[in-house]
């Protein structure tokens, strides 16, 4: 994949570069990004190219970008949910929770477009795992409390984790005819039921 070593960090951001990726974001989610060029896209966010590549030196790491951004917003919500909610099964819904309203607002094709691109997916990746630890984090808290007596924290996060990425999987979703949002929302709500 290639380096973000030369993208713009969020802490050097404008105010229009951090517009024009909230626009980028609305974008993506809506009609993917495989099939545009720094053209369209400029064109689209009614911005120059050369804002464009201020955010990154290549298509590539403008997409990345945009993506490793929406996935790193979602897991600070998430963190924030799961803080604010008691008890292991509302803070493992609650975590879950973000991921549902935000798939809700993802297109298939932006669906297809992350998990068809080889950096993209990487990014999604990354950010799964991280979601799996901090649901392990939660666990062991809750086991520590006593809330949680069965298996082990690393247990039940792989058990979690293993749901999760099949949930990932646009072909097992076509098949059981349900969205994404859908999928995690339910997880979410037998995680409530069987965790403790």
């Amino acid at each position: 994949m290639t380096s973000q070593s030369t993208s713009v960090r969020p802490s050097q951001l404008s105010a229009r570069q951090a517009d024009v990726l909230d626009q980028l974001e609305k974008l993506f989610l809506g009609e993917g990004f495989r099939h545009l060029t720094v053209g369209d896209m400029a064109r689209l966010v009614q911005t120059s190219r050369r804002t464009l590549y201020q955010l990154g030196q290549s298509k590539e790491e403008v997409v990345v970008g945009v993506v490793d951004r929406f996935f790193n917003s979602m897991g600070k919500d998430a963190l924030r949910r799961a803080h604010d909610a008691d008890g292991v099964r509302d803070q493992v819904e609650a975590y879950l929770s973000a991921s549902v309203e935000r798939n809700r607002r993802a297109s298939r094709q932006f669906i297809h477009d992350v998990e068809n691109y080889s950096p993209t997916r990487h990014i999604y990746d990354r950010h799964q795992e991280i979601a799996i630890r901090e649901i392990e984090s939660i666990v062991q808290r809750a086991m520590l409390r006593g809330e949680v007596t069965r298996g082990t924290p690393a247990l039940w996060a792989e058990i979690l984790g293993a749901v999760i990425r099949r949930l990932r999987d646009p072909d097992v979703l076509d098949r059981v005819g349900a969205t994404r949002g859908d999928a995690l929302e339910l997880f979410g709500h037998l995680c409530q039921n069987g965790l403790a």
